[in-house]
C-alpha cells in the first residue's frame, strides 16, 4: 500500500459532503486507504458517512468514543499499510493531485514531510471576514501556512503527509494534547532532523468557522495547549508566539491602572487604532470592516487569555 490517509472528525456535516468529494478525487490515481474517525458526532456526519463508504474501495469508518484528534489517529495508525501517512480533516478541500504531487515532492526534495498553505474561505461574510483576518500578519503572527505562498522550509504544517518511516522514530501523537497536536509532533520532527516542506502546489481551501464564539473557543485551546507544547518540546519555542499573551497582560495592567489614571487607558486606543487600520486595509465593505475589528480583537485576546490561564493551570499544578 503506497499511502494511508486519517481523517477525525466531529460534528462536520455541513462541510463533510465536499470534503469527502475531494479526498476521493484526490485518492483516485494512486494504492491508497482512507480512515475516518467519527468523535461521536451529534449533528448527522456519522450517519452520511455510513452511506458514503459503502461505494468506495478500501475506505473505512470507525468510532472514537474519546472524541480527541490525537486518539483518533493513534488508534488505527496500526491498521494502516501505506509507506506514506497523512492527518487531514472533514472541513477542507484538497486539490485533486494533494496526494499525488505530496508523494513526488517528498521524492524530489528529499524531505520527509509535506504540506502546502491553507487559503482560508468562509460560506457567508462573516466567514470571509474571518477568514481575511485569519490570514494577515497582524491576526496570526508568522504563522507561514496562513499568510505564505511561498515554497519554503517550515516548522509545522496543516494536513500534512509524512515518511511512515518518520513517524515510526519520534512517535504517533501525544494525547495528553487536546489542540495543537499537530505541533507538538511536527516539532518534534524537527528536534530530530527531519525536514518538513511547504509546497504552494498543495495549497487547501480551508473552511473557518462563521461566528466569533466558535472562533474564540479555537484560539482559546490554541493558546491554552501552547504551554505544554513549549514544556514537550523546548526547540518548538518562538518568541513572536508570545505576543498575545503579553498584549493580554498589558491589556489587564493598562485596564488596572486606568482606575488611578486616565492616561493608562491609552494602551487600548493604540491597539483598536492598529485593529482599525488593518481592518481597514483588509477588508472592502463597511460591515466586513467592522466585523474585522471585532475579529482581531477576538483572535488575540482568546489566545492569549487562553495561554495565561494555561501558564497557571501548570504552575498551580507545581
Amino acid at each position: 500500500m503506497l499511502l494511508s490517509v486519517i481523517v477525525p472528525i466531529r460534528n462536520e456535516i455541513r462541510y463533510i459532503k465536499d470534503s469527502f468529494k475531494s479526498i476521493m478525487e484526490s485518492i483516485s490515481t494512486i494504492e491508497s486507504e482512507v480512515f475516518f474517525i467519527d468523535g461521536k458526532s451529534t449533528d448527522g456526519t456519522y450517519e452520511w458517512l455510513i452511506d458514503a463508504v459503502k461505494n468506495h474501495k478500501n475506505c473505512y469508518l470507525r468510532n472514537n468514543d474519546n472524541r480527541t484528534v490525537s486518539k483518533s489517529f493513534n488508534s488505527v495508525f496500526n491498521e494502516t499499510k501505506g509507506q506514506y501517512i497523512s492527518r487531514i480533516d472533514g472541513h477542507t478541500i484538497y486539490p485533486k493531485t494533494y496526494f499525488e504531487d505530496s508523494i513526488q515532492i517528498i521524492k524530489i526534495k528529499n524531505v520527509d514531510v509535506v504540506g502546502g498553505p491553507a487559503k482560508h474561505i468562509g460560506k457567508n461574510w462573516k466567514g470571509k471576514t474571518i477568514a481575511t483576518c485569519m490570514m494577515s500578519i497582524f491576526g496570526v503572527g508568522n504563522s507561514k501556512f496562513r499568510i505564505s505562498k511561498i515554497e519554503s522550509y517550515v516548522d509545522t504544517i496543516p494536513f500534512p503527509v509524512y515518511k511512515r518511516s518518520v513517524l515510526n522514530d519520534v512517535g504517533l501523537y501525544d494525547e495528553e494534547l487536546i489542540r495543537n497536536q499537530d505541533d507538538e509532533l511536527n516539532y518534534r520532527c524537527i528536534s530530530k532532523g527531519y525536514k518538513i516542506f511547504m509546497s504552494p502546489i498543495l495549497m487547501t481551501k480551508y473552511i473557518v468557522r462563521d461566528n466569533l464564539l466558535d472562533l474564540w473557543k479555537q484560539y482559546f485551546f490554541y493558546g491554552y495547549y501552547k504551554p505544554l507544547v513549549f514544556k514537550k518540546v523546548k526547540q518548538s519555542f518562538k518568541l513572536y508566539q508570545f505576543i498575545p499573551l503579553i498584549h493580554t497582560f498589558f491589556s489587564i495592567l493598562a485596564f488596572i491602572l486606568s482606575y488611578l489614571n486616565l492616561y493608562y487607558s491609552s494602551y487600548f486606543l493604540l491597539y483598536f487604532l492598529f485593529t482599525i487600520i488593518f481592518s481597514l486595509i483588509n477588508n472592502n465593505s463597511m460591515r466586513s470592516f467592522l466585523f474585522g475589528v471585532l475579529v482581531y480583537t477576538c483572535l488575540h485576546y482568546s489566545y492569549g487569555v487562553g495561554m495565561q490561564i494555561g501558564y497557571l493551570k501548570r504552575f498551580i499544578k507545581k
